[in-house]
This record gives structure tokens, sequence and C-alpha cells, in this order.
């Protein structure tokens, strides 16, 4: 989307932080998300990442500092408006499943979006009856990111979205990604290593101290 800075942000974060009694995950983000936008969260294994992506959603409360979303404070509002695609372990999509069942799952819960219509914008052909086992692995993490868009939210967020894609495939997915945020919600998505056509906002260097 041209012109984004005219646009205020739909996420602010400042000086956020999550601190358990082992010391802290993360500390000191601060970062803006406007429309259109796509950034990512770029550090190593261990650095709070996929914390960092819960806090931003309003799944995990922080210890320190402010967030807002699309106007909200409150995490029961974040979370209607920031949609998790998948993050680590907490959140992903059933192997079994196939795409029909995930789809009308979401539709139970109250997702109204057009799954042909963000399909086509992410590029991912998908059948309904295949098993998200037998997915490549562009198009797992793709159809995790249509079935959040389904939910109409301001922002996707996606943890390792290049994780295990080839060369070609990575460049694939954050491709998509700028599909998606110029189309629909903005998107803030981790990753090891800076990504092509996205604000990058590096998390290794923040320090976990007791």
């Amino acid at each position: 989307m041209e012109h984004q800075d005219e646009y205020p942000p739909v996420l602010t974060a400042a000086g956020l932080g999550v601190r358990t009694r082992r010391g802290w995950v993360f500390r000191d983000l601060t970062m803006a998300v406007r429309l259109g936008e796509v950034v990512a969260l770029c550090g190593p294994a261990g650095s709070g990442r996929s914390t960092a992506l819960l806090a931003l959603a309003g799944r995990a409360g922080p210890t320190t500092g402010e967030l807002v979303v699309g106007g909200a404070i409150a995490p029961q509002e974040i979370r209607r408006r920031v949609a998790l695609a998948r993050v680590g372990e907490a959140v992903e999509l059933e192997p079994d499943l196939r795409v029909a069942d995930l789809v009308a799952e979401r539709r139970m819960l109250g997702a109204t979006g057009q799954v042909a219509r963000y399909a086509a914008v992410l590029g991912v052909a998908l059948q309904s009856q295949q098993r998200v086992a037998d997915l490549p692995p562009l198009d797992a993490v793709l159809f995790a990111v249509v079935l959040a868009a389904m939910q109409r939210p301001l922002i996707v967020v996606v943890d390792d979205l290049d994780a295990g894609l080839d060369p070609d495939d990575r460049l694939e997915a954050w491709a998509a990604m700028g599909q998606l945020a110029a189309h629909g919600p903005s998107v803030v998505a981790t990753t090891t290593a800076p990504a092509p056509d996205a604000d990058t906002v590096l998390i290794d260097a923040l320090a976990r101290v007791s």
C-alpha cells in the first residue's frame, strides 16, 4: 500500500517486556505497525520472539510497557483485533485435520471472511479434502494465515513464517504477506534472518537478565 506513513499506526508498543521467575523473556520492545505494513520480528532461537508475538496479540500479559491496538488497551479488546496464524506449539494446525474441517471450525468460532478471497491474495491453492499433514510446507503456513485472515482482524501474527522453507519459498512467503497486507490486515511475523520487503525489528539484542 502506498503512502503508509500517512496512516496512524494500528499497533504501537512502547517498552514492552515479559518477565518470569527465571528472568526476562524479552524487554524494551518498541515498535509501530501501520495499515498495509509487514513487520518482521527478527532474532535467534531463545530471544523471546514467540512470547513477544503473544504479547502483541494480547495473549501474554506484559510485565512492563504499553500496547495499543486499534485504539484498544484492554487484552480482551486487543485479542479481537489481532488474529493468530501460528505461534510455536501454542497455536498450530492439527496435522490430521482436513482443510474443510479447519475452515468449518473457524466458521463456528465466528469468522466471516471468504477463504477463496484470502487464498487468491496469498497465491495458495487449497483442496478441501487435503489433510494439513499433506500440504507442502509453504502451503501449510499460508493456509494458517488464510484461517487467521478469515477473522477480519486488524493484524495477523505468524511465528517462524519462513522456518523450514527453501530460499525460493521463503521469498514467496514474504511476498504473500505483502500481498495480504496490501489487501487487508497488516502482518507481524517472526523470523531468524532479516526479511525481504518487510520492516525489520531486531529482537536478538534485547537483554535477558535476572
